[in-house]
């Protein structure tokens, strides 16, 4: 509908205000109620996540983890907004590029039925870059230690 550059920027946006809407339902009407359910198992991951939330909002946007249940479950700990909107908007990035530029190719070449143009270079790269982001987790880990 936008086209690639376009759409990515809507995408993304979306995800973010979806991403941050998700995050203060689960901090508003969650955080009290699986504090009472767990309790003092809730507070050794807490604090680990308080001091490392852009690292581990970061780190769990990478590997893929599923949108929705961190969303809310992100809401629960005691990461500050700011980490977890940072984490996440550089965090989908890559899974939002791909996802953009690769299914609107394959959108293209559906209704114009010229599947040549799958020969492209950006199906190419958003493949290249779906392989490669899996590894850069493991690259950000190296590079912290």
């Amino acid at each position: 509908i936008f086209g690639p550059y376009w759409g990515f920027l809507w995408v993304w946006f979306g995800a973010m205000l979806g991403s941050a809407a998700a995050f203060f339902i689960g901090r508003t009407l969650g955080r009290e109620f699986a504090a009472s359910l767990i309790g003092d198992k809730l507070k050794k991951y807490d604090d680990g996540i308080e001091r490392n939330g852009f690292a581990t909002v970061l780190y769990l946007r990478l590997v893929y983890f599923p949108f929705t249940p961190m969303n809310f479950g992100m809401g629960l700990t005691k990461v500050r907004f700011w980490d977890y909107i940072a984490g996440t908007g550089l965090g989908i990035i890559v899974g939002t590029f791909i996802f953009t530029f690769f299914i609107g190719t394959l959108k293209d070449v559906w209704a114009s039925g010229n599947w040549g143009d799958l020969i492209s270079f950006k199906v190419f790269f958003s493949i290249g870059l779906f392989a490669f982001s899996f590894f850069i987790p493991k690259v950000i880990k190296k590079i912290t230690k």
